[in-house]
């Protein structure tokens, strides 16, 4: 039995199909998406909103209206505006129609997010102007909701220093309450939702690894293929050896899986150093994940490869298409199809079950998401199950098959 598991392993790495498929194939796609999102996961966080602000006469009388706009523009990580200082509002609208057209601003600087301007009126109170045609869910109706509140807390603090002045102006001279009256109470909490920062990247490295996962199908495959009497003479010679059937098959689903698992760590370690996708520190756990996966995918070319009367490269085909329909349901072909596979998901959730490569998918996201290991427990569980289910039909068909001759 061992000397079958180290010959199907030899045999199995000398295979170049393997390779391609199982090791080249998810190390090429990897690099190129590493290319195509380089800065994909940075665009996706919040940057300073592009304001104009008027800076003439009346900005400068504005009591702290100034100083409120200059601390909430210093360069830093908290910086929340972007200000270009204008000399009127006729500047301050050319500014704004000129970032509609996507022209250059005044000097050679760029306009682009430019979202309204702020102007104080001739009563004294900063008004805000923003940017038409806007949509409700767009970046820049966000960033208009961010000025518009800038402006709107300044105005509640300096009605409400007004209101103290009036009634008893000497408590504005002590430092400590004043301190107090504009420090407003945190309502609400911020807490993480996730065990990680969300990235709009990782999904698709998740699904990478599916497919990756079930390409490594193509070893147990062609191991299956290789120890069947009819299709090899390598199988013939084990037919009719002493080995029996029960422990051929065995240490061929196990070279198979071997040679799968490792060439899926390999190319997770790719993924882990050189696309910088970290999996949230649970590599121990992404392991286990990929044992299964990998053993999954085995039981799965090892059923393809049990058909009878049928050549190994219709066998091949037949697995290959499998692997790319799984993987466009997981949604590895992009957003749109990632959009597609999560609305077919939410209208029918038992086709997450019966899809090995979504199933992949989410177990790498639980993993790296949520704070427990319970929802990636039960993912492995199904794909545990998945594999016993596809070993089952598959040794049902090996013990069938009789050969008339050898």
């Amino acid at each position: 039995m061992i000397s079958v598991f180290k010959g199907t392993l030899l045999a199995l790495a000398r295979e170049r199909s393997v390779f391609i498929w199982v090791l080249a194939f998810p190390l090429v796609l990897s690099t190129m998406f590493a290319f195509m999102f380089a800065h994909l996961d940075d665009a996706a966080q919040l940057k300073p909103v592009r304001v104009a602000v008027v800076a003439d006469a009346r900005y400068e009388d504005a009591p702290g209206f100034a100083e409120v706009i200059d601390a909430l523009s210093e360069p830093g990580d908290g910086q929340l505006l972007d200000v270009a200082r204008v000399e009127s509002e006729d500047a301050a609208i050319e500014l704004m129609r000129a970032t509609d057209a996507g022209s250059s601003a005044p000097g050679g600087g760029s306009n682009e997010g430019v979202v309204g301007y702020v102007a104080v009126g001739a009563d004294g109170v900063p008004g805000v102007h923003v940017r038409g045609g806007a949509l409700p869910d767009s970046v820049d109706s966000a960033n208009q909701s961010v000025l518009k509140t800038v402006v709107d807390n300044y105005l509640s603090s300096r009605t409400l220093i007004e209101d103290v002045a009036n009634e008893d102006p000497a408590a504005l001279a002590d430092t400590r309450f004043v301190a107090q009256l504009l420090d407003a109470p945190d309502f609400t909490e911020r807490i993480d939702v996730t065990r990680n920062p969300p990235k709009e990247t990782v999904r698709y490295y998740f699904a990478l690894l599916g497919m990756a996962a079930l390409f490594g199908g193509q070893t147990g495959m062609i191991a299956i293929c290789r120890a069947q009497p009819n299709l090899s003479a390598l199988g013939a010679r084990r037919a009719l050896g002493a080995v029996s059937r029960a422990k051929t098959l065995v240490a061929t689903l196990g070279a198979s899986w071997t040679l799968s698992f490792a060439c899926l760590v390999a190319a997770y370690a790719y993924i882990r150093v050189a696309a910088g996708v970290d999996f949230g520190g649970r590599d121990g756990a992404c392991l286990v994940a990929l044992a299964a996966s990998s053993l999954l995918a085995t039981a799965l070319g090892t059923l393809v490869g049990s058909a009878t009367k049928v050549d190994a490269g219709i066998k091949g085909g037949v697995l290959s298409g499998i692997v790319c329909v799984s993987s466009l349901f997981a949604g590895l072909y992009g957003q749109p199809v990632m959009e597609l596979a999560d609305e077919l998901n939410a209208a029918f959730p038992a086709l997450e079950f019966v899809n090995p490569a979504t199933q992949i998918a989410q177990t790498f996201y639980s993993i790296m998401y949520y704070d427990t290991f319970q929802r990636a427990f039960e993912h492995v569980l199904v794909l545990l199950a998945t594999t016993a289910v596809l070993l089952a039909v598959s040794l049902v068909l090996v013990r069938r098959q009789r050969y008339e001759s050898l």
